[in-house]
């Protein structure tokens, strides 16, 4: 299991042409954990990630490795390894002596270099490519050898820089799960990067969302999805129905707001924010969140209750996807509703009413952004 501190990001900025890319971002990465970088592109996450392989050096602060400052250190002197989405092979070279190049440079003994490159083959379940040529093997077997080189030095940290974004779906996923349990058996630090949630969550221990050169939520996957901080993140990791609202009260326990100026909703206090009647701020509820209902009046619950109209309903074989309009006012703000239930497939017909069940407990308060907004 992860542990104590191995990496430390401290205060980092960053700009290219006058272009702040990174605005002073710290973090502290465990040993033995798989953290992953996740934003959109251009949010700094690959800039980062070169910072610490020693590829890009900071316009201030630091990197320490192991509690050394190894900011202005090369990249091969950091004990820091990079795997690249572009696998950079030796083409004149075959499998054994692409992976053992590092090792050589080194000058690592020969039975040495013999034995930990059986490793890392016997790793990457690859024994008996030894002998072929790159130029033979498969866009996941490329990668593979690209991961058995980084691997073969023994790293403290391991960076991944979207190593999986040029293979098709069906071996990427293969790959996720096959990178998670190599990360395991070694118990070595990586760092991944990529734009692709689903990915994110496959493997990562935590997640750093980043947003405009800030880490806007830092936290395991399921936390970060059940209980995002800003409404980028909340609409970023998975689906999410944003929502405006207004503060009407504000009392120890629970807050009263009003939705899209239209509902008022009673919430218990999800996080301490400093709540003032009046003020406008952002909700989330998460579409498997709201049952759709076909009855004609409301059961008699705590929930809150948003009459609808049915504007479509999607069938998507296992669930179905069903759009809502409960807020009439211009333009309206539609919801959306997922639901694994044959009712919902079976009742097709758009543009009748239905009520949109949602418990207080899953609609989620926002805190603002910390790029200016909460939009």
């Amino acid at each position: 299991m992860p542990g104590e501190s191995l990496l430390e990001i401290e205060g980092i900025t960053k700009s290219f042409g006058g272009q702040t890319v990174l605005k002073g971002v710290s973090l502290s990465i465990k040993k033995a954990e798989f953290l992953t970088f996740l934003g959109p592109s251009g949010c700094g996450k690959t800039t980062t990630l070169r910072i610490i392989a020693g590829f890009e050096d900071p316009d201030s602060g630091r990197v320490l490795l192991e509690g050394k400052d190894v900011t202005d250190l090369p990249p091969y002197r950091r004990d820091v390894h990079t795997v690249f989405q572009h696998y950079a092979l030796f083409p004149h070279y075959n499998v054994f002596d692409n992976i053992a190049f590092g090792l050589r440079i080194r000058k690592v003994a020969e039975p040495e270099v013999t034995k930990r490159v059986n490793e890392a083959m016997s790793l990457v379940k690859l024994q008996g490519f030894e002998r072929r040529r790159t130029s033979q093997l498969s866009g996941g077997q490329m990668q593979r050898i690209a991961l058995a080189r980084a691997l073969v030095g023994r790293p403290s940290v391991l960076l991944l820089d979207e190593p999986l974004g040029a293979l098709d779906l069906k071996l990427r996923k293969e790959m996720q799960l096959e990178l998670k349990s190599i990360q395991r058996k070694l118990g070595i630090t990586f760092i991944y990067v990529t734009h692709d949630q689903e990915e994110a969550m496959t493997m990562s221990d935590r997640i750093a969302v980043f947003n405009q050169g800030n880490i806007e939520q830092l936290g395991e996957p399921r936390e970060i999805y059940e209980r995002p901080k800003t409404s980028f993140v909340a609409d970023f990791i998975g689906a999410a129905n944003v929502l405006s609202a207004r503060v009407i009260d504000n009392k120890k326990g629970e807050v009263k707001l009003r939705l899209e100026d239209e509902v008022e909703v009673t919430l218990p206090r999800s996080m301490e924010l400093a709540l003032g009647a009046g003020q406008l701020l952002k909700v989330a509820i998460r579409p498997e969140r709201i049952e759709v209902r076909y009855q004609d009046t409301p059961a008699n619950t705590d929930n809150v209750w948003l009459k609808a109209t049915m504007i479509d309903n999607v069938y998507l074989g296992n669930s179905s996807q069903i759009f809502l309009l409960p807020f009439q006012k211009p333009p309206g703000r539609v919801l959306m509703a997922v639901s694994m239930d044959a009712e919902h497939r079976e009742r097709r017909t758009a543009g009748g009413t239905v009520w949109a069940e949602i418990r207080p407990c899953d609609i989620l308060l926002l805190e603002p952004s910390p790029n200016g907004s909460n939009g």
